[in-house]
């Protein structure tokens, strides 16, 4: 943040300093009181706070005037009729000060609605244009229209009032235009637009309206910027003419806040500027009948300066408020219902209005840093709750979002509800109205593909988008969920449900929705991707159904790879192990065959076998882990099972066969060696000892010498034809060799405990 603030120092004509100030143009703060009303509701009074009203200013309902009663400068009441708010839709209010000068302030739209506890947005297909916005009535019809900063001309797209516009209306060469502000400026009641734009440096064009939706291009001024050009209006000096305020950057890092005071022919006298970049907004902040400025600090700064207005056009020193957020926009509203202007930055932060000008922390909603000039930022009741609710744009490392976060009336805002924008956007506007005549306010927001267009639907598709990341080739991801809501107050017909877009066979979907869903209930989404090509994949859920809106889709992503793994040997096979006892360990090895990172969820063995291994759950290219298995048979006879390696490579799980016998006989020693003995001399003999480990008797069939000289040795036994649970029996065998050198053989035992003939190997040697 730049710590030092200059006083404002501007050199205003003399006769701009002594002009009348007995009509100065009005200027409503937001919200309404109240801020919106149910189609068939009985009169009330509407009370409008703000700036500037005389003492016989008069309150416009749709351009036609109310019983109004002025209770300050600051305050005035009008007389709403029930014919008025009879059916859905929405009003604009407007002040006017009617003496001498008819002077009309800003717009206010007013929803007739009923109230919901939720809101949901679609993009509707029927605008169809880029670059910089902005919203207002440009042939007096009472319907909303749009103009767009298209490349090099201005496009205003005159409203039909169901959502659908005309065919745009081009007027004039404007260089990249990249923030548009629509206000009369030359005091016709015509709608006008202040446009800057440029490509080195910033300009700002006066383009007249002339009440049909056409424009000519007046004065265009040069503000010492080379970059930014966010806009705000109002009349600064009381002198019943607009100023407008422009704040821009240049590229030796200096910036600056510039006025540009209105003659009232849609010309301008500019003034000398302060520190401070980002869009501005103003409002009588402490309460004095005076316009003041705020303004972001800096670029990328988390300050906002607050210039209080001396009346006159000039400002007194800044002073500074850190939000603890990125700034480069801020806006104004009473969000409590004190009667004292807030301030909201995109972020989004809120600062709380002392009630004298200075200002104090409020709540945060951190929507990202989206590292532009002049993020916009919208303000309006989006779903009829008499509560002020906010539209901003949300940031992620994919894409950018509009975020929609409704207010609790007390300075805070819920959660946002966030609907993708594109992987980028162009900041030149963000526009909010009622665009279908519905009593719904829709959100157009500039785009870099394109201006979007936002209107309010019955159905509600959360979330509003879905991203898979990495898949194999050919294999199926976990499903992942999406629900469809119906907000609205009657049952919604579905008519079709499917997935379009770039590549919808590469994602499927399965749901419980029925044909018509009722009001306040919902349906859910099953959708997997299975990816039939390596490489960014795309499609969208689209669910059809009647109503605005129709259809909704939601986004659907993922990227295909190749992911391959080597899992080796393919069996492991272990000898007879008593039971009760673990088996020496046997080695799997896991290798990453391929080029991209092998993500491992889970290693496991099936049957009576363990696993310990040494692989990360991230195995990189190339590398290699080890799976040491043991087996630990609990029962007599064959045992089989398996290990399973869970990854996200082609074949997953990728097993190894693992076998084993267990057995209840436990023969010790396990083997005997004689030693020498004479040929034909009989050895002293060695003891056998049979026990069952098990927990029944093991019958017996036979027990005998075989092998290769099974004849030089004899065993003798008390065995028996079975042995009882946890018996034992003794064999005694000796050695009388029938010839010189190494002889050899077995003590083999027939049974049923397992791994039957068990053998205790016999040895010696003939001398």
């Amino acid at each position: 943040m730049k710590r030092l603030h200059f006083a404002w120092a501007f050199l205003i004509l003399v006769s701009t300093m002594t002009l009348a100030k007995s009509n100065p143009v009005p200027l409503i703060n937001q919200p309404l009181v109240p801020e919106s009303a149910a189609p068939g509701s009985k009169k009330f009074t509407l009370t409008i706070n703000g700036t500037g009203f005389a003492s016989d200013a008069v309150v416009n309902w749709n351009g036609s005037p109310r019983v109004t009663s002025v209770l300050s400068s600051s305050t005035v009441q009008a007389i709403i009729n029930a014919a008025d708010v009879a059916s859905a839709g929405t009003a604009s209010v407007t002040v006017v000060n009617p003496a001498k000068r008819n002077r009309t302030s800003n717009v206010v739209f007013f929803p007739i609605r009923n109230r919901s506890a939720k809101v949901a947005f679609s993009i509707d297909p029927h605008l169809n244009a880029q670059g910089a916005i902005a919203v207002g009535d440009f042939n007096n019809d009472g319907k909303f229209d749009v103009a767009v900063g298209n490349g090099s001309s201005i496009d205003v797209y005159l409203g039909k009032g169901d959502g659908s516009f005309r065919k745009p209306i081009e007027t004039g060469t404007i260089s990249n235009p990249g923030f548009m502000v629509a206000a009369d400026v030359n005091n016709d009641g015509k709608l006008d637009l202040l446009v800057s734009g440029g490509v080195n440096s910033v300009q700002v064009t006066v383009m007249l309206g002339d009440g049909t939706g056409r424009l000519t291009q007046g004065q265009t001024y040069f503000p010492t910027f080379d970059g930014g050009g966010a806009m705000v209006v109002g009349d600064l000096n009381g002198d019943g003419n607009l100023d407008f305020v422009i704040g821009g950057e240049s590229g030796a890092g200096d910036t600056g806040t510039f006025v540009y005071m209105g003659n009232g022919d849609g010309t301008f006298q500019v003034t000398n500027g302060t520190f401070g970049d980002g869009a501005p907004v103003l409002g009588d902040f402490n309460g004095d009948g005076k316009l003041d400025l705020a303004v972001p600090d800096g670029l990328g700064d988390s300050y906002v300066d607050v210039c209080l207005g001396n009346g006159d056009g000039t400002f007194q020193t800044c002073t500074p408020y850190n939000t603890g957020l990125t700034v480069t926009a801020v806006t104004a509203a009473d969000l409590r219902g004190k009667g004292k202007l807030d301030l909201i930055t995109d972020g989004v932060a809120v600062l709380l209005n002392n009630g004298d000008g200075t200002f104090s922390s409020g709540a945060t909603m951190p929507l990202g840093p989206l590292g532009a000039f002049g993020n916009p930022i919208g303000l309006g009741d989006f779903n009829g709750d008499g509560k002020l609710d906010l539209a901003a744009l949300a940031v992620s490392p994919s894409q950018v979002s509009l975020a929609v976060l409704l207010g609790r009336g007390d300075g805070t805002f819920k959660n946002p509800i966030e609907y993708p924008v594109g992987s980028g956007v162009t900041f030149g506007g963000l526009g909010v109205g009622d665009f279908n005549g519905t009593g719904e306010l829709g959100v157009a927001v500039a785009g870099n593909n394109g201006t979007l267009l936002f209107l309010q639907s019955p159905a509600s598709m959360s979330p509003t988008s879905l991203a898979f990341g990495d898949q194999n080739v050919g294999t199926r991801s976990a499903p992942q969920a999406d629900t469809l809501v119906n907000i609205g107050p009657s049952a919604l017909s579905i008519e079709k449900i499917g997935i379009t877009g770039a590549n919808p066979k590469d994602f499927a979907q399965t749901n419980n929705c029925p044909s018509s869903l009722p009001a306040g209930q919902s349906c859910r989404f099953r959708v997997t991707f299975k990816p039939r090509q390596q490489g960014a994949r795309s499609a969208s859920l689209s669910v059809s159904y009647q109503g605005v809106g129709s259809p909704q889709t939601v986004p659907l992503s993922g990227t295909g790879v190749s992911v391959t793994v080597t899992l080796t040997p393919s069996r492991l096979d272990f000898a007879t192990q008593l039971i009760g006892t673990s088996s020496s360990q046997q080695t799997a090895t896991l290798t990453n065959s391929s080029n991209q990172v092998v993500t491992i969820s889970n290693i496991s063995t099936t049957g009576p076998f363990q696993q310990t291994n040494d692989c990360p759950s991230s195995l990189q290219a190339g590398g290699g882990c080890h799976i040491q298995v043991e087996f630990d048979p609990k029962a007599k006879g064959p045992a089989s099972g398996k290990l399973s390696i869970e990854d996200n490579a082609t074949g997953t799980p990728q097993t190894v066969a693992l076998s084993g016998m267990g057995t209840v006989v436990d023969l010790s020693p396990e083997g005997v060696n004689f030693g020498d003995q004479k040929v034909g001399t009989k050895s002293s003999s060695v003891p056998v000892t049979l026990t069952n480990k098990g927990q029944t008797s093991l019958s017996i069939s036979q027990i005998a010498i075989a092998g290769k000289d099974a004849g030089d040795f004899k065993q003798k036994n008390n065995c028996g034809s079975s042995v009882p649970p946890q018996g034992q029996c003794k064999i005694s065998v000796t050695f009388k060799p029938t010839a010189k050198g190494k002889r050899s053989a077995a003590l083999s035992f027939s049974d049923d405990g397992g791994g039957s003939p068990q053998k205790v190997s016999l040895g010696g040697t003939g001398t």
